[in-house]
């Protein structure tokens, strides 16, 4: 199995925007930051479908996956922000297969550390985990990508 875990890139700052916070929207900057992260994993990313919050910034976030990377895209109710207890998603996933979730802060940094068996392991705004293992049960932590590394990659690339 493998679990790739994704939090949407950057949006407008919570200050800046006066409307529903499930409707704010990415930045350009947020978009660029996750085109060039994409396509710099679109060959090691080995997963079939992305799962992805209803909410806007992390859909946008996971539809430019899904085109970059050529992939089925599911919107999940489940993984809005709040929405269910991160504790209770392990239940939710799928015993097997390859599959990567975005979402958002706390919610994937406290699924993560469920996952893993030990305290939250929280992810920038454009952070990715990727997590392999037989099952659930027995994932491990694979590669942990800050925005910042991806952009230093992506410049040295």
């Amino acid at each position: 199995m493998r679990l790739t875990v994704i939090r949407h890139a950057k949006a407008i700052a919570r200050d800046k925007w006066h409307k529903d916070d499930a409707d704010r929207p990415l930045t350009k900057d947020g978009i660029s930051q996750a085109q060039e992260a994409f396509c710099l994993l679109s060959g090691c990313v080995g997963i079939s479908e992305v799962w992805t919050s209803p909410w806007v910034r992390a859909r946008h976030t996971a539809q430019l996956a899904c085109e970059i990377w050529n992939l089925p895209l599911r919107e999940v109710d489940w993984l809005a922000g709040g929405a269910v207890a991160p504790a209770t998603w392990p239940t939710l996933l799928p015993a097997s297969g390859d599959i990567a979730l975005v979402g958002h802060e706390p919610d994937l940094g406290i699924l993560l550390g469920a996952l893993l068996g030990g305290r939250p392991v929280p992810l920038k705004k454009g952070g990715i985990a990727l997590l392999e293992g037989p099952d659930l049960q027995h994932l491990t932590l694979q590669l942990l990508l800050s925005p910042k590394l991806l952009a230093a990659v992506a410049e040295n690339a």
